[in-house]
């Protein structure tokens, strides 16, 4: 006597393909989730990173542009509505503007994991650009006007090559 009977062999069939096929699409359907849950966890990483990089990237422009404008005032070529702050707050914000370069020099050893490689270049041709001008500057090549005025160039190309870059690999308009 089989344990295989007609009865058991056709409750199995009707039983069987319905169990399988559901064990199939739950393991497939986890599978994507999953995959979708890192890609999504990658991109908020990517936006966290680029978000940090062009807030930095923004102070360091609008601090450029104050240290221009104050070489432009001893020229008396400043902006009409241009107001130096008081000697406390200048030290302040030109401390803040040494830690932000400190911390791009930072990101731009990380950026080919964190951001994306042409961040990454973007970042390092701006910090190659920071150098030459440093170092122009240093020999005497260049005013403190035109130093000034090549750093916010500099920071300004930074600042919108970043954000494109950003809008290109996020994917935002």
């Amino acid at each position: 006597m089989s344990i295989f009977t007609p009865e058991i062999i056709d409750f199995s069939t009707k039983v069987g393909g319905p169990i399988l096929t559901a064990v199939v699409a739950a393991s497939l359907a986890a599978k994507f989730a999953v995959g979708r849950f890192y890609k999504e966890k990658w991109w908020e990483k990517r936006l966290e990173s680029f978000t940090e990089t062009i807030e930095i990237s923004y102070r360091l422009m609008k601090s450029d542009d104050y240290f221009l404008e104050v070489e432009s005032e001893k020229s008396n070529l400043q902006s009409k509505d241009f107001n130096r702050h008081k000697p406390e707050v200048e030290k302040q914000l030109s401390d803040q503007y040494w830690v932000d370069l400190q911390e791009i020099e930072r990101i731009s050893q990380l950026s080919e994991f964190t951001l994306t490689t042409k961040a990454s270049e973007i970042i390092s041709d701006f910090l190659s650009e920071r150098k030459r001008i440093r170092e122009a500057f240093d020999e005497d090549s260049i005013t403190s006007f035109d130093a000034c005025n090549y750093d916010f160039s500099a920071s300004k190309k930074l600042l919108s090559s970043l954000v494109s870059e950003a809008k290109k690999e996020l994917r935002v308009r």
